[in-house]
């Protein structure tokens, strides 16, 4: 007789459902292509979690047209027929158990709180799960879960709160799953504040044992890891970190464009570039965490691909540069001069001969001039001490 194979344990369900958020930022787009289903999925799990806090704020009236009265009344009196319940799981556990009980009863209605979409009064139950739990390691699932709810909610001040909280409590120790979870959650808030090489860093170093997927996907972990490294690192970290990287290539071909867009730029086909820009121009649009960014973000790598194409030479025709990148000599000209006047670009434009000349520096060489004025100094000093010494 054969063996039964053992099944496959299903990970506890996480709130809040971060792909509801997204989702309610894809129905606010002007140009939503598939409004209706992303209203009867909204809907759907707004109905399974029973999210009345949510609905009434966040969908109805609003994204996903006029409330519904007969499923508000539903979910309202489901949500507090639950939390009878839960109150007097915690009146039993105070008069008849410890204090372990006691906090996994509020703990059970903080999260109740949390899963229906109502959050103030969801972060003062943790808040006090958390003034009765001891271990660093169930504090920091308090403080993540916390951390979650701000990301849900776009709550910075709250994120950062709580991002300091967490680093304190692992001082004092905490496992490596839960140190990695953290790099991912501190990385999110960096990229939201568009300080992306301290982000792109944080990715980088927690790419290859990634595990927070209660906050994000791994396939859109890879796609904020690409965009902030594509804008903020160099060509050797690119192509160590991101470029030969198995666990990017195992996913990137999820996201529409994104590896000919990360390719074209690394290989310096430019033309490839811009074509695929737009795709992933679309996608950052789309995303709620950095569609604020998709302007700087667009100019951020565009001057770094002139800044790339310029390194290589002391002077290229104006129209030879145009053709490389696939666009006009005008546009070309006006986006350097833009880039030149702000002093981001450090190269002219010889109008007349129709020539850019790049005057971008060479970090090598800078190290190389650097190293021979340090030695001229020593070399200086030495003659002079040499000179006391004869005397």
């Amino acid at each position: 007789m054969a063996e039964e194979k053992p099944m496959e344990e299903k990970a506890p369900e996480t709130f809040p459902v971060m792909e509801l958020a997204q989702k309610r930022n894809l129905l606010l787009l002007e140009n939503c292509a598939n409004r209706d289903q992303l209203r009867a999925e909204i809907l759907a799990t707004v109905q399974e979690k029973s999210m009345l806090v949510f609905y009434e704020k966040f969908c109805c009236p609003g994204p996903c047209g006029p409330a519904d009265e007969a499923l508000k009344a539903k979910m309202k009196k489901s949500n507090e027929e639950e939390l009878v319940k839960l109150e007097e799981k915690i009146a039993d556990a105070k008069e008849n158990l410890g204090d372990i009980e006691i906090r996994d009863s509020i703990l059970a209605k903080a999260d109740f709180y949390n899963r229906i979409g109502d959050k103030e009064p969801a972060l003062k139950c943790y808040e006090e799960a958390f003034e009765k739990t001891v271990g660093v390691g169930a504090k920091m699932d308090n403080i993540l879960t916390v951390i979650r709810v701000a990301f849900f909610f776009e709550d910075k001040d709250l994120m950062k709160k709580h991002i300091d909280r967490a680093k304190a409590e692992l001082g004092k120790g905490g496992d490596w799953e839960r140190r990695n979870k953290l790099k991912v959650y501190e990385g999110m808030y960096l990229m939201i504040n568009r300080q992306w090489k301290e982000s792109a860093k944080l990715f980088l170093n927690v790419m290859p044992t990634f595990t927070a997927t209660e906050l994000v996907e791994f396939k859109d972990f890879v796609f904020y890891t690409v965009l902030v490294a594509m804008a903020s690192m160099d060509r050797p970290t690119l192509r160590n970190q991101l470029v030969s990287s198995p666990e990017v290539l195992s996913v990137i071909k999820e996201t529409p464009g994104l590896q000919e867009f990360l390719e074209s730029y690394f290989y310096c086909r430019y033309k490839e570039f811009n074509q695929k820009f737009v795709a992933v121009s679309e996608h950052v649009r789309a995303d709620r965490y950095l569609t604020k960014h998709l302007k700087y973000f667009m100019r951020v790598m565009r001057l770094n691909a002139y800044r790339q194409f310029l390194a290589s030479y002391r002077s290229v025709t104006l129209e030879a540069m145009a053709t490389e990148f696939g666009v006009s000599a005008a546009f070309m000209d006006s986006e350097l001069s833009s880039f030149i006047s702000s002093g981001k670009l450090t190269c002219k434009i010889d109008k007349v001969g129709g020539v850019v000349e790049s005057n971008e520096a060479d970090s090598r060489s800078q190290v190389y001039v650097e190293i021979i004025k340090q030695g001229d100094l020593l070399l200086n000093r030495m003659q002079k001490l040499s000179g006391a010494i004869d005397i």
